[in-house]
């Protein structure tokens, strides 16, 4: 298998839920490093979550190109750990949202700085805010990521279901 054929290249639909406002992104529309390759990861179809199997190399990014210019918008993704989880308690992730020159990321460690909802899921991180350029000469799509790349380690069971993108006053 060659390496630029195991990335997974996603079809960069978002969802306007509100005029403007607000927008979801599911996984189908994410770029995912090894994402072509089933013993890292199991794809979804459409809006189902992606299920990271396991990866020492993890980078999940994704963009959203209906944003208003020069508007502050928030970025959450919303992620679940299996119950078979693993590497999520030592690592930390990191958060990054980008507009033009513009960048933001937070550093989380999921099982220990996150507030888990009734369902199990976690919307992570809090106040990861871009106010997207208004540049002319700059592209003002809004991209996001999520990583951890950095510590090598083995890491799986973390099923990502969706990015929500809220406009903030």
């Amino acid at each position: 298998m060659e390496y630029s054929n195991s990335h997974y290249e996603g079809n960069h639909i978002s969802e306007e839920l509100e005029k403007g406002t607000v927008f979801k992104i599911y996984p189908a529309a994410f770029n995912i490093v090894w994402g072509k390759d089933e013993r890292y990861w199991k794809l979804p179809q459409e809006k189902e979550a992606a299920t990271l199997v396991q990866v020492s190399w993890l980078e999940v990014t994704g963009w959203c190109d209906k944003v208003e210019k020069g508007t502050k918008y928030e970025v959450k993704f919303k992620v679940k750990l299996t119950p078979d989880s693993f590497g999520f308690n030592e690592l930390p992730l990191y958060f990054m949202v980008k507009s033009g020159s513009k960048n933001s990321w937070k550093k989380i460690y999921l099982t220990k700085d996150a507030n888990v909802e009734s369902n199990g899921s976690y919307l992570v991180p809090n106040n990861l805010t871009i106010t997207t350029t208004d540049s002319p000469y700059e592209d003002s799509k809004l991209c996001f990521g999520l990583y951890e790349v950095w510590s090598g380690k083995w890491k799986g069971g973390l099923i990502i279901q969706e990015v929500i993108i809220q406009k903030k006053d």
